[in-house]
């Protein structure tokens, strides 16, 4: 049985989203349509994005992700990508750019989406007349191969990459999660690779903030820096907002120095 994510703008408050797993089981019924969800603010293609990128790997192998925000356009590009372990479909407006810049060895195709769409009269939801009979096809008989032509060529969303010199590594939040932990774009890897084992954070005006293992480790209302469920370091406050306590909002920019 084979698993389709699906990763929208649509909301939950009306048959959008539940119409689109109704459609995929009209063309597959053995496919599991799930949510990853379909809360992404409507046209934000890197919350999207990061949405993604930070959960796609917790998903079994040969999960298709159907990933459509911002797309209203019928005619819009859509690409179609293949990494060791899973597969991608989604219009070619970045939305996939984060996710292929962690899996660099995947294969992108631009798809000839004429050739998977169901008619229906209606050029409004692309997600489901286009998005939907290619997702359908991929979990069940179309090879990855054979739904278009190789292409090096998307649209790719800027990444912040962490700066590193004298010791300290400057990175910058790409993401607040809805409990207020602020997402950095910097991996434990490069921390370590950047400052060493022994680091601190700096915040803002020169607030210091422990590394740590999990929230746990400071008392509560205490701000702790550690390695978050995304691969990614991440900033908390223990019981709190760190977003909201430290003023962190995307682009805000945080040091990590070789103590």
């Amino acid at each position: 049985m084979a698993t389709i994510a699906l990763l929208t703008d649509l909301g939950t408050d009306g048959w959008f989203a539940g119409e689109l797993k109704g459609a995929i089981l009209s063309l597959n019924p053995m496919a599991m349509p799930v949510d990853l969800t379909h809360s992404i603010p409507r046209g934000a293609v890197a919350e999207g994005a990061f949405a993604l990128f930070a959960s796609y790997r917790s998903f079994p192998e040969e999960t298709v992700f159907l990933a459509a925000v911002d797309y209203s356009n019928a005619q819009e590009r859509v690409i179609a990508a293949k990494s060791a372990s899973h597969l991608f479909i989604a219009p070619d407006n970045g939305l996939l750019s984060w996710v292929l810049r962690r899996e660099r060895l995947a294969d992108v195709r631009e798809v000839n989406i004429e050739e998977y769409l169901v008619p229906s009269g209606c050029s409004t939801f692309p997600a489901r007349d286009m998005l939907v009979p290619l997702a359908a096809a991929l979990s069940d008989w179309l090879s990855f191969d054979n739904c278009g032509d190789l292409t090096p060529n998307y649209v790719k969303l800027d990444w912040p990459a962490p700066k590193a010199a004298n010791n300290q590594l400057t990175a910058a939040i790409i993401h607040n999660d809805r409990f207020g932990n602020a997402i950095t774009a910097v991996s434990p890897r490069e921390l370590t690779d950047a400052c060493g084992e022994n680091c601190v954070c700096t915040i803002g005006g020169g607030t210091s903030v422990k590394i740590c293992s999990h929230y746990g480790d400071v008392p509560k209302g205490s701000a702790v820096a550690y390695p978050g469920s995304a691969g990614l370091m991440e900033i908390g406050v223990n019981g709190s907002s760190a977003a909201e306590t430290l003023g962190l909002t995307v682009g805000s920019e945080i040091c990590f120095v070789r103590e």
